[in-house]
């Protein structure tokens, strides 16, 4: 499997930030502080933020007074907007296979897995549509 950890990291940075809005701060929330509390090395999360500010999911301001802030309710959020952001059309699953056989059934064979990856793949991101942040966040008060 090909996806990354930042992905996983920016799913937490984003109910993070949408978390801090539902409690009323309203304020831009500093990228030291993110990084200290979800232990996100700066380097990796000034990545995700780029990824998500270049989305429209989150708005980045720099300065004294800067930091992120949620540009979008968190009910329209989905984890598969996130996903999209940070992986950027990836594929899941490597399918160069780069074997040295030749022929049809090869050819088939390759084929045949190649298919079950993209219908694993569509499945997953079926399901990554269907969540959103909001969701989440109503989970975490149960």
């Amino acid at each position: 499997m090909s996806y990354s950890l930042s992905y996983s990291k920016a799913i937490l940075v984003v109910i993070f930030i949408s978390d801090k809005v539902r409690q009323g701060q309203y304020e831009y929330l500093s990228t030291a502080s993110i990084s200290e509390i979800l232990n996100i090395p700066k380097p990796t999360l000034v990545k995700i933020m780029q990824s998500l500010n270049a989305d429209g999911i989150i708005e980045t301001k720099e300065g004294k007074q800067g930091g992120v802030m949620l540009t979008r309710d968190p009910s329209k959020i989905t984890l598969l907007d996130i996903f999209n952001s940070i992986e950027k059309g990836k594929a899941l699953f490597q399918t160069s296979f780069n074997i040295l056989a030749q022929g049809k059934r090869p050819d088939n064979a390759q084929k045949s897995v190649s298919k079950v990856f993209d219908e694993v793949e569509s499945q997953m991101k079926r399901s990554l549509s269907q969540k959103t942040i909001g969701e989440i966040l109503s989970e975490m008060n149960s």
